[in-house]
C-alpha cells in the first residue's frame, strides 16, 4: 500500500524520494515542505528560507559576521571574519594597519602620515624642519630659521646651521675664507678667529681678514 506519510516523512516530504537536507541543521517535513527545527552552533538562516536550512556560517561569513546583517567593512582593507569577528584579509596599497586593531582595518594613509611614512611607525623627523610626508617619503615643508639643506637631501632636513658653519655661512655653499686668518662665521657674517702669524687686522672688517 501506501506506507509512506508524505506530509511529515523527512525522507519522502511532500514526494518519494524527496530528502530534506537542510544545510547546518536538523531536518523536519510539514505539510510536506522541508524546513529544520534549530540550525547548528554557529550557524544561521539569513534569508529566511527555512527550506535551504542554516546556510550562513557565522564565524566566517564578512556580511553576517557574528549574527545576520553584521557585515565587516574594514577601513581600507578586504573585509573578512574570523571565530565571528570582524577583521580584514589584506590592506589597499597605500594603506596600514597602525594601531594593531583588525576591527577597523588599515586606518592609517603611510603615503602621507608623518608619523607612519610609507610604513607603520617610520616617523619623519628631519633636522632643524617641518616635518612632510608625500607618496611615502619623508621630507620637509620649510626650514626652521637659521638652518638650510645644503647637501639637498630632504630627508635628512636643514642639516646645516648657516648662522655658525663656516662651509655655509649665512647661505648653502657660501664659504668663509679670510685673508691670513682662522676663518669664523658668527650670525651668519664671516670673520675670523685669530690673525695667522705676522698678520694683522688694521682695517678693522673682520671680513677680509687680516689684511
Amino acid at each position: 500500500g501506501c506506507e509512506v506519510n508524505l506530509q511529515t516523512a523527512i525522507a519522502h516530504c511532500g514526494a518519494c524520494g524527496r530528502t530534506c537536507a537542510p544545510a547546518n541543521a536538523a531536518a523536519t517535513c510539514a505539510a510536506g515542505a522541508c524546513g529544520y527545527t534549530t540550525c547548528n552552533a554557529g550557524f544561521a538562516d539569513c534569508d529566511g528560507n527555512r527550506a535551504n536550512g542554516c546556510e550562513v556560517n557565522l564565524g566566517a561569513d564578512p556580511s553576517n559576521c557574528g549574527r545576520c546583517g553584521a557585515a565587516c567593512a574594514p577601513a581600507n582593507a578586504t573585509p573578512a571574519c574570523a571565530a565571528g569577528v570582524c577583521g580584514y584579509g589584506i590592506c589597499n596599497a597605500g594603506f596600514g594597519d597602525c594601531d594593531g586593531n583588525r576591527a577597523n582595518g588599515c586606518e592609517v594613509d603611510v603615503r602621507t602620515a608623518v608619523a607612519h611614512c610609507g610604513a607603520c611607525g617610520r616617523t619623519c623627523a628631519p633636522a632643524n624642519a617641518a616635518a612632510s610626508c608625500a607618496a611615502g617619503v619623508c621630507g620637509y615643508t620649510a626650514c626652521t630659521a637659521g638652518f638650510a639643506d645644503c647637501d639637498g637631501n630632504r630627508a635628512n632636513g636643514c642639516e646645516v646651521d648657516v648662522r655658525t658653519t663656516v662651509a655655509h655661512c649665512g647661505a648653502c655653499g657660501r664659504t668663509c675664507a679670510p685673508a691670513n686668518a682662522t676663518p669664523a662665521c658668527a650670525a651668519g657674517a664671516c670673520g675670523y678667529g685669530a690673525c695667522n702669524a705676522g698678520f694683522a687686522d688694521c682695517d678693522m672688517n673682520p671680513a677680509n681678514g687680516c689684511e
